[in-house]
């Protein structure tokens, strides 16, 4: 009996103790923005305060939903996404002379103390520290594995498209997609 109670002892403290997202209503978004200015979802992501990742994506499997639980170390970066502002973590904000962009644009917003802090990016653009945090959450969001695969939950694509294409306004230096150009002939 005692040994039960140590163990319960030992697992409530340790949950206790266990990482939780500072960032309140955590959204991250992968989309193009089609002909029509029409936002066109690629992926769309949150995290709750216990660090579980839902996840939407229109891709090769069709439109699918996952849910995974983060870990301690990435819930610890994501957390770090609030040590500056958002746009801190820009280093540029032009392409490269003769380079074009194919990928898609980006969306990140959430809460810390009631304050929305929220970007439209491309990665080529963000800083090192930035793009270490993006790519740990995005082996998740993309790793598309079967056994995390839940039931369609509610998103709010209206309202999103209407905060991305406000945001996208504020920042306005993002490429627009270019096709890369046709093989030289001989």
């Amino acid at each position: 009996m005692k040994n039960i109670f140590l163990l319960l002892t030992f697992l409530l403290s340790f949950t206790g103790f266990a990482q939780k997202i500072k960032l309140e209503n955590f959204q991250f978004v992968s989309y193009d923005i089609n002909s029509s200015n029409k936002v066109e979802f690629n992926s769309y992501s949150t995290i709750d305060k216990n660090g579980k990742l839902n996840v939407y994506i229109d891709g090769y499997k069709g439109k699918t939903y996952y849910s995974y639980q983060l870990s301690e170390n990435e819930i610890k970066a994501v957390n770090d996404l609030d040590k500056e502002d958002l746009e801190s973590f820009v280093v540029k904000r032009h392409l490269d002379p003769n380079h074009g962009y194919v990928g898609s644009r980006n969306y990140i917003s959430f809460q810390k103390n009631g304050k929305k802090n929220e970007i439209c990016f491309i990665l080529p653009f963000m800083n090192s520290e930035f793009l270490k945090i993006l790519n740990s959450l995005e082996e998740r969001i993309y790793s598309q594995q079967s056994t995390a695969e839940i039931s369609k939950f509610n998103i709010d694509f209206n309202k999103l498209e209407k905060d991305i294409l406000k945001q996208n306004q504020i920042d306005n230096y993002l490429p627009q997609k270019t096709l890369p150009p046709p093989p030289m002939s001989r």
